[in-house]
């Protein structure tokens, strides 16, 4: 069954990749991956994007905007935290239980997801993207 598309979930940062690096981050993923993407947010992302734009300056209130946008694009998968857990650390939970790639550009992220065996697209050079793992 190599025609089922493969689950992206993208991190909060990773959506303002295109308005910031000019880099189309659905059509990387599948040149990358080498296959149908399947995207996803998890619904705490889309909080994370609500409480940043609160307070925001007009540019970044602009940049979050437009990463709502991509977000609406993605399959959204309820994911509640659990007890003190962050919204990062729920990624890296789902992702290495439903065996997700997880696109992110947050170093400590990407450390954790590498550390329970979780394959991560990063941006390479401001251009590219690029699989880990």
């Amino acid at each position: 069954m190599a025609d089922l598309p493969t689950t992206v979930l993208f991190d909060t940062n990773f959506l303002l990749v295109p308005i910031r690096f000019g880099v189309d981050v659905f059509a990387e993923a599948e040149r990358v991956l080498n296959q149908v993407v399947e995207p996803a947010v998890t619904s705490g992302v889309l909080r994370e994007l609500e409480q940043l734009r609160q307070g925001a300056s007009p540019s970044f209130a602009r940049e979050l905007g437009f990463a709502s946008g991509l977000a609406s694009r993605c399959r959204v998968i309820e994911h509640d935290l659990l007890e003190g857990e962050a919204v990062d650390d729920s990624m890296v939970r789902l992702a290495s239980e439903a065996g997700y790639v997880v696109a992110t550009t947050d170093a400590e992220l990407r450390r954790k997801l590498r550390g329970r065996g979780v394959r991560v697209l990063i941006l390479r050079q401001r251009r590219y993207l690029q699989l880990v793992g």
